[in-house]
């Protein structure tokens, strides 16, 4: 990370965590690794191509100190400058990817139910509306034929006869 866009990039990255990523046993505040990670962000827009050997050894010794307060000590015992802006790059990704909101399950789709292919008289008859569904007809034509069947009543009256066989008469099977 020797051009000064490349170092700004990565601190630029990094500078959001600093607020989100604190451990209880770190030894300096945030606020100090803050207002060091801003006045380098300040001196690499003056720079814009190579670091300057103070400027590099400010860079990596900031990160060095951050990067000990914020791997365990158990992660790696005596890293490369290389090392630590890797592991600081795949702790960003995994942060980043962790960070999205997570997607939205896809509504359910609706299958709306076949409306019912009955004559509109027969319809009335059975007391439901223009656009009902097959399933509710089916179940209001079962209520019908069990209360009304001539051969579980036979003491209907003509009327309730004529007006069973018309409703016979009208159903589409």
């Amino acid at each position: 990370m020797e051009r000064a866009n490349t170092a700004s990039a990565f601190l630029r990255r990094l500078h959001p965590w600093l607020g989100r990523a604190v451990h209880t046993r770190w030894s300096l505040r945030r606020s100090f690794y803050q207002r060091e990670m801003d006045a380098l962000l300040m001196a690499l827009q003056t720079h814009d191509g190579h670091l300057s050997p103070d400027l590099k050894l400010r860079l990596e010794g900031l990160l060095g100190r951050l990067y000990r307060e914020w791997f365990p000590r158990t992660w790696r015992k005596d890293p490369t400058y290389a090392e630590v802006i890797a592991d600081f790059r795949w702790w960003l990704g995994v942060a980043e990817r962790w960070s999205e909101p997570m997607p939205r399950p896809p509504r359910p789709r609706r299958v709306r139910e076949p409306l019912a292919n009955q004559p509109k008289r027969l319809l009335r008859m059975l007391a439901l509306p223009l656009d009902c569904t097959e399933r509710r007809f089916i179940t209001a034509w079962r209520r019908f034929l069990k209360r009304n069947h001539p051969d579980v009543n036979p003491d209907q009256t003509p009327d309730e006869r004529r007006r069973f066989a018309e409703a016979v008469a009208l159903w589409r099977r």
